[in-house]
């Protein structure tokens, strides 16, 4: 009689374990990089991720990498735009211009806040600049309905920085990583 009660009542807690519904883990989503050689490591919020806007022949690519409560603290925000698809393993550079409105504009444009919230960036057509060296560029290595992986890289500047420019000194995010999820939105 012992062993009947001791059996339904292992039964009875098998059953309700294995009923219970088991929530999907969620991916690791994160960005590092270095920034002047220094390694920085974050695992990315419910706000970051990428999303892929098409309006008509324009596309635009925002790569929202964010951490913690703080979106203007080790943060890096790049935007992207071209026609075409992004295609995997490609690696897309900022000074391959695309026509805007009838003007010349960088493809890619690149701002890193760092743990102070003071901005970086990398914003400016060195061919439309004399003496700039802004630059930044990155590829996507991996989509999956999880998300995107890939690797990025910059020379970034102080925006606030009013020297001129072949006198500005460069911020450099090298070894740039990330795995993010996707957003896709058509306008």
């Amino acid at each position: 009689m012992k062993n009947i009660g001791l059996t339904i009542l292992l039964l009875i807690a098998v059953f309700s374990f294995s009923s219970c519904e088991k929530e999907e883990p969620k991916p690791n989503y994160f960005y590092s990089f270095k920034v002047n050689g220094v390694q920085k490591e974050f695992k990315a919020n419910n706000d970051a991720g990428i999303t892929f806007l098409e309006d008509g022949p324009n596309r635009f690519t925002l790569f929202n990498m964010v951490t913690g409560d703080n979106l203007s603290k080790n943060a890096m925000i790049m935007s992207f735009r071209n026609q075409e698809q992004i295609q995997l393993g490609l690696t897309y550079i900022m000074q391959n211009p695309i026509m805007v409105n009838g003007t010349l504009a960088p493809s890619i444009a690149l701002v890193y806040f760092d743990e102070n919230g003071k901005e970086y960036g990398a914003t400016l057509l060195q061919s439309s600049n004399p003496g700039a060296a802004d630059d930044c560029s990155f590829k996507i290595t991996d989509f999956t309905t999880e998300g995107s992986t890939g690797e990025f890289e910059g020379v970034l500047f102080d925006l606030a920085d009013p020297r001129p420019l072949d006198q500005r000194i460069p911020l450099l995010i090298t070894e740039g990583k990330f795995f993010l999820p996707n957003f896709v939105s058509n306008l």
